[in-house]
């Protein structure tokens, strides 16, 4: 049973505010805390959960307090921050920062500058990048799920699909999504990091034609084919509608198999975040250091055991409130190929 406006959480510390959404096997809500600062509350759906046989349900719950850890220690400015971690009743809950902006959903309601579309994805590839090193898939990229910090240039990953592991099939709400790759589909094929190039490229696709690829299924089935995003919009280079095409392959083994190698693709390095506003600051630097040192604690955290059954799975972790590092960020602009 979902839970209910004004019910408090972990010993009071918490106030449901209302449901922001379900998707997969978990819900989302909005919350304020003994501050009244705003929240977000992430947890297993009990309506869903009680369709999964036994053996299945607690597989779930164990993937999701395992991928939920991983998700604590990914320590990124591009990526939603988790502040913690506690048990409620029988779930497991993650209190997440409330970001607000608008999705690169509302944005791409108008065809972006190449320039512009190019430094939110090597954010959101620097942010994928830094997951996957964890042992995490997104596995639901797409516009709706990059949120952009209101009055600033810093885009956030959003929405994990927690408990999706790169060998268990449970993104069921992706059957007609134009951003999912053929292996979300598949009780069999395989995922790995290739299966985010291949969300990452069709939302680069969405942000500079304004227009949706058909999907994976419908091209599969020989029902409808690719349209080279150039062929729409005739300001894309040449080296970006290449790695575009190049990373919405339809077989998984045909694409780029990391994120790494689909931005070198477009011409874009990892030391930059982006472009002609000026030399990378040297605060960078430093945030690049404490993302790492951030996520080596959380693999130390992770190695030490508990008494109880979480404990054993995670321990509780101290909330943290310090806001992300906010400026422009700057790009390199690729290289033009006529």
């Amino acid at each position: 049973m979902a839970w209910t406006i004004g019910q408090k959480l972990h010993n009071g510390q918490y106030t449901i505010e209302k449901t922001l959404g379900k998707a997969g096997f978990s819900i989302t809500y909005l919350a304020t805390d003994a501050q009244g600062n705003e929240l977000v509350i992430k947890t297993l759906n009990e309506d869903r959960l009680k369709k999964l046989t036994p053996l299945r349900r607690e597989s779930l719950k164990c993937k999701f307090v395992n991928e939920a850890r991983r998700l604590e220690g990914c320590q990124h400015p591009h990526v939603i921050k988790v502040y913690k971690t506690f048990v409620e009743g029988q779930f497991f809950c993650l209190a997440m920062e409330y970001i607000r902006g608008k999705s690169l959903g509302n944005l791409s309601q108008r065809v972006l500058p190449e320039k512009e579309a190019l430094s939110y994805i090597q954010q959101m590839g620097e942010a994928l990048i830094a997951a996957h090193q964890q042992g995490l898939l997104h596995q639901n990229v797409k516009p709706a799920n990059i949120m952009v910090r209101a009055g600033q240039y810093q885009a956030v990953l959003i929405d994990f699909d927690l408990g999706g592991k790169f060998e268990y099939p449970l993104t069921l709400g992706w059957q007609d999504e134009v951003f999912a790759p053929i292996e979300l589909k598949s009780k069999t094929r395989s995922r790995g990091t290739f299966t985010d190039v291949y969300s990452l490229a069709a939302t680069l696709y969405v942000l500079l034609t304004g227009k949706l690829p058909p999907t994976s299924s419908d091209r599969q089935k020989g029902k409808a084919d690719l349209i080279p995003p150039k062929q729409i919009n005739s300001q894309i280079s040449q080296r970006v509608n290449k790695a575009i095409l190049a990373g919405m392959k339809l077989e998984p083994e045909a694409r780029p198999k990391s994120v790494l190698d689909w931005l070198k693709l477009l011409g874009l390095q990892r030391e930059g975040v982006i472009s002609g506003l000026g030399k990378k600051p040297r605060w960078a630097m430093v945030v690049g250091i404490l993302g790492v040192v951030g996520i080596v604690a959380g693999v130390v955290s992770a190695s030490l055991g508990g008494t109880g059954f979480w404990d054993k799975i995670i321990p509780e972790s101290s909330p943290d409130v310090n806001p992300s590092v906010s400026s422009p960020l700057y790009l390199k602009s690729p290289e033009t190929e006529e």
